[in-house]
């Protein structure tokens, strides 16, 4: 994936620049005269199912933090539960459905494969970019150009960007302890757990503070740097979660390479780029997941608005070695095991 990296960032940077007061992302690329933009059907499902006709591109997602790109061949386009897509086998992928609302067609102002190569961005209702789909080379144009034929709709107008949100609530305020551990103890996937702490009125973040001693752990970005660097060391698989409000890719490898720099890292896996600011990164958590099957060990990291931003974690189904791999891992930041 080399080369693609000043394309990508001149799009999923773009808010975190100089820009007008109150312009979305959206917003702003339509401003830009070096490229041009042909708007596609609103939320089509019809335009996922025809990703796979474009072949091996890049799929890019990112948040205020991390940004991940994988490029691939989508085999599939499944359903799975909650309204989600699923790009693959297991990862890949995962879309939750109707969240995003815009997609257009960038292309250079040519008609020609030019050095700038043409992509698909994905809007949301009030034009936050949540997802990018590049071509890194020109074999794939005749059939980029069929897509945006095939899906070609109209501009709509964005929906003003809700007022923020308050203070939350403490989560030792707002439901029983015991009812907390329960949930958490009880949940059968990641997707239950956030269906039983909304029922108790949390987030997810005020779950981790609430558990903090129990199954879970604050630590630094210094150990979390530590960690990366043993698991690239001991080739031990990863389970990493990279999404927004919008979209989310999952993968599971061992991380192949680790690049810490000051601010900046890389971590490269099973064909992916993740690249990390991890200035940016505000709290990170150690966690234990009870489980039937014994406890599942991750790491959660967050920005200072609370959004999850990046997971790590052992495999769902990991074999005893690697089990102890993780747990070792992780038994050095807090001192022991969970309890």
């Amino acid at each position: 994936m080399a080369g693609e990296g000043d394309w990508i960032t001149s799009f999923l940077t773009s808010h975190r620049g100089a820009r007008p007061s109150g312009l979305s992302d959206l917003e702003v690329l339509h401003a830009r005269e070096d490229v041009r933009l042909m708007p596609l059907q609103r939320n089509a499902k019809a335009l996922l199912l025809d990703l796979p006709s474009l072949g091996r591109v890049d799929y890019t997602t990112h948040n205020a933090c991390v940004t991940c790109t994988r490029r691939e061949v989508v085999k599939s386009v499944l359903p799975v539960g909650e309204g989600a897509t699923l790009f693959g086998d297991g990862d890949g992928l995962r879309w939750l459905e109707g969240s995003w609302r815009h997609t257009v067609a960038v292309l250079s102002r040519g008609m020609d494969f030019t050095d700038t190569p043409p992509c698909l961005l994905f809007f949301g209702e009030t034009g936050e970019l949540a997802h990018q789909v590049t071509l890194p080379d020109p074999e794939a144009w005749e059939a980029f150009i069929a897509l945006v034929r095939r899906h070609h709709g109209c501009w709509n107008c964005l929906r003003h960007r809700p007022a923020a949100a308050g203070p939350a609530t403490t989560a030792q305020g707002a439901c029983p302890v015991w009812m907390l551990r329960e949930a958490w103890s009880e949940a059968g996937s990641e997707r239950d757990l956030e269906i039983r702490l909304g029922g108790l009125g949390l987030d997810r973040l005020l779950a981790l503070r609430a558990m903090e001693g129990l199954y879970t752990s604050l630590i630094t970005v210094q150990d979390l740097a530590s960690v990366l660097a043993g698991l690239a060391a001991s080739g031990l698989p990863v389970h990493a979660q990279v999404g927004n409000r919008h979209c989310t890719q999952v993968l599971e490898s061992p991380i192949e390479d680790l690049t810490l720099g000051p601010g900046a890292w890389e971590v490269r896996m099973d064909g992916t780029l993740l690249r990390l600011d991890s200035s940016g990164l505000d709290t990170l958590w150690s966690v234990a997941q009870p489980s039937p099957s014994g406890e599942r060990h991750r790491l959660e990291c967050y920005d200072a608005a609370g959004e999850r931003v990046l997971v790590l974690a052992s495999p769902e189904s990991p074999c005893p070695l690697v089990h102890l791999g993780w747990q070792r891992l992780l038994g050095r930041l807090d001192g022991g095991p969970f309890h």
